[in-house]
């Protein structure tokens, strides 16, 4: 089922990631629409440069202060069904993921990634507590990550948020003890919850790949081209900076989005920054343009 929209969800602290995150999109998607959810909790900060020259758009809400993770539950509010990939901003396309993901019709479909048991607890919920909570509720014996997933707009409302989420600025759990920081161990339950009543389909694929899993080997550059045989995404949570684009594992590959990004922004765009590594990106990106000219 073709996708129709892109999200990244992000605050002032991802703005580089997001960068990056949306060259990659672009590099093999040129058109499909791409919107902004903006969590404005860590501070307003302006998208405009992006906007501009990457043709993006910011996705329209009153709420501003999103909260960590909660946004991405935000576009799946909207009373219309429009089929989508939402996205966290540490994450970048290494080639044609949407082609893989789109033979799918299932409502929701999430990345079928290993997750050793436990780390149910630790990142998701505690299933004894849950339990409690819900003696009816049937653990499927995996979780997933929230980071990335196809989703169906207008199949859940804020009110089936409503019994676990203060959807106040910014939100904040009700059951803290039970579920792990963010949106994502609420989201996985309320996920599973109605694929057990059969209210939703849902559809595990691996289409995303760690950053820590990954080396030099594993990604070459030089191989993504529009024909890319890497047709996955990869994430960084959990391998990064919490301010830039300082990444514990495989930095060469987001590295080659941020110089990617900066190919199509005017000097005179980037001399006000006065940051010496945006230069010397663009000028990276404009060698490694002409070399894959060259091979190609």
């Amino acid at each position: 089922m073709k996708i129709e929209r892109i999200y990244i969800a992000g605050c002032r602290l991802d703005a580089h990631f997001t960068q990056c995150c949306v060259a990659s999109i672009r590099r093999w998607y040129p058109q499909i629409p791409i919107s902004l959810v903006k969590d404005e909790s860590r501070g307003p900060y302006s998208t405009e440069e992006i906007e501009k020259y990457w043709n993006v758009d910011c996705f329209h809400t009153n709420r501003k202060l999103l909260g960590f993770g909660f946004g991405k539950l935000e576009p799946l509010f909207l009373p219309i069904k429009e089929r989508c990939l939402i996205l966290d901003s540490d994450i970048v396309f290494l080639g044609k993921v949407l082609t893989v993901l789109e033979p799918y019709d299932e409502d929701f479909v999430v990345a079928d990634t290993p997750n050793p048991p436990e780390e149910t607890s630790k990142h998701y919920f505690d299933l004894s507590k849950l339990n409690m909570l819900d003696p009816n509720f049937t653990f499927p014996n995996y979780t997933f990550n929230s980071g990335q997933f196809i989703a169906t707009t207008g199949m859940i409302s804020r009110e089936d948020f409503a019994p676990f989420i203060r959807f106040c600025e910014p939100p904040v759990h009700i059951y803290p003890d039970i579920f792990g920081p963010g949106e994502q161990g609420v989201l996985n339950f309320v996920l599973m919850k109605k694929l057990q009543e059969e209210k939703i389909s849902l559809r595990r694929e691996p289409f995303m790949w760690w950053a820590g899993w990954l080396n030099e080997e594993t990604v070459k550059l030089r191989k993504l081209t529009k024909d890319s045989p890497y047709p996955v995404l990869v994430h960084w949570a959990g391998c990064k900076s919490k301010t830039s684009l300082d990444v514990t594992h495989n930095d060469h590959v987001i590295r080659h989005f941020e110089s990617y990004y900066y190919s199509r922004i005017p000097n005179n765009a980037l001399k006000p920054r006065g940051r010496a590594r945006q230069w010397i990106a663009k000028v990276a990106s404009e060698l490694r343009a002409a070399l894959n000219v060259r091979e190609n």
